[in-house]
């Protein structure tokens, strides 16, 4: 696993040391530990957060991260008020794709593992899949994907994520091939899957350029069909 101290982590984010160790504090980089007197993180977490926009103000809270994704996605958000509604569709509608990306960052609570390939169908029927772990065959052609090597990317009430972990033996590491998203507000889960704008922002959230792009484009089109319309 490669490693970065928090001096050049700073320099590709552009923030300050310190902000490094409170991004490792927050669970947004991983890996954080001390070598020596040296701190030190995941170098591909660092990459990975350095791909996101960045923007002026606060992220929305996981609340309201899910209502939005879930009226980008063209349904209703039942556990908001109507006040928070009319807020929530006016900034959205005023919204770029890179917007969403920032404002929805903290929908979950990211972690990422390794396992042996042979558990992940076991892991897989204990979790919500997500990205494209949530996209058949016929739908990954449709956002011009084809099938990858096997990964597996889901969502979970955070509670249960070091259950899981434990259980099958699951090894912290940014570049693994399991990432668990810890939530807590599952409103937006009614009907056992994520909604289609969570499920393209999670496949955005890959380092792979191709799985990346087709991600913010479907992103895209939804937020065009929906406030395209007004």
């Amino acid at each position: 696993m490669a490693e970065l101290t928090s001096i050049a982590a700073a320099e590709i984010l552009g923030v300050t040391p310190r902000e490094v160790r409170r991004l490792a504090s927050d669970g947004q980089l991983q890996g954080a530990r001390l070598l020596g007197r040296t701190f030190v993180v995941d170098a591909e977490s660092v990459q990975r957060l350095a791909q996101e926009p960045r923007r002026r103000g606060r992220p929305w809270s996981e609340r309201i991260a899910w209502a939005a994704l879930t009226i980008v996605s063209d349904s209703d958000a039942p556990w908001i008020s109507a006040v928070e509604r009319t807020r929530l569709i006016h900034r959205l509608r005023k919204s770029s794709v890179d917007d969403l990306v920032y404002l929805a960052r903290q929908r979950a609570r990211v972690r990422r593992f390794r396992c042996h390939t042979t558990m992940l169908d076991d892991i897989a029927s204990r979790v919500v899949p997500t990205g494209g772990s949530a996209l058949h065959v016929d739908n990954l052609r449709q956002w011009g994907l084809t099938p990858a090597q096997k990964h597996l990317d889901a969502y979970l009430p955070v509670g249960d994520v070091d259950a899981l972990a434990e259980r099958f033996a699951l090894v912290d590491d940014a570049a693994g091939n399991v990432t668990l998203r810890g939530v807590t507000c599952f409103d937006a889960f009614a009907h056992g899957r994520p909604p289609l704008a969570a499920v393209a922002l999670d496949l955005a959230d890959s380092l792979n350029t191709r799985e990346r792009t087709a991600g913010l484009r479907e992103l895209g089109s939804l937020h065009a069909a929906v406030f395209g319309r007004d």
